[in-house]
C-alpha cells in the first residue's frame, strides 16, 4: 500500500510548474529571433528572476543576461544586456510543455552607455 501511495505521489509531481531552465531556454530563442543573424548569437550571464505567481497559476519573471551577435558586416558587436518578461503556465499535469507569453523584451544595444535602472532593478548585477 505504501508503495502505491509513493508511486502516485511521484506521478502527480511529473508535470508541475515550469522550471527556471525552461524560462531561460525560451528566453534565448525569443531574443535570438530578434537579431540579424540568429545562428551567430552568443549568450552569457543567463538567469531567470522569478516574480510573484499570477492568480491563474502562471509563473511570471524576467530572463536576463547578455547577448552578442554578428552585425551586417559579419563582425560581432560585443555583449549587450537584455531582459525579457515572461509568463509561463504548464500545459497539463502529465505534460512537460508550457504555454508562455512575452510581455516585455528589450535588448540594450549600447553597452558602453550606462545600463538603465530598469535593467538593474529587475535583473540585478551581471556576474
Amino acid at each position: 500500500m505504501k508503495k502505491v501511495l509513493l508511486i502516485l505521489a511521484l506521478v502527480s509531481l511529473v508535470g508541475c510548474k515550469p522550471s527556471a531552465e525552461k524560462a531561460v531556454e525560451l528566453g534565448k530563442s525569443e531574443v535570438a529571433a530578434d537579431v540579424r543573424d540568429p545562428d551567430s548569437v552568443k549568450f552569457r550571464y543567463l538567469r531567470f528572476i522569478q516574480g510573484e505567481d499570477s492568480p491563474d497559476g502562471a509563473i511570471v519573471g524576467y530572463v536576463c543576461g547578455q547577448i552578442n551577435a554578428k552585425n551586417g558586416f559579419g563582425a560581432y558587436e560585443g555583449f549587450s544586456p537584455f531582459l525579457m518578461k515572461i509568463s509561463m503556465k504548464s500545459k497539463g499535469t502529465f505534460s512537460k510543455g508550457v504555454t508562455y507569453s512575452v510581455t516585455e523584451k528589450k535588448i540594450y544595444t549600447r553597452f558602453s552607455d550606462p545600463v538603465p535602472a530598469s535593467y538593474k532593478d529587475n535583473c540585478g548585477p551581471d556576474e
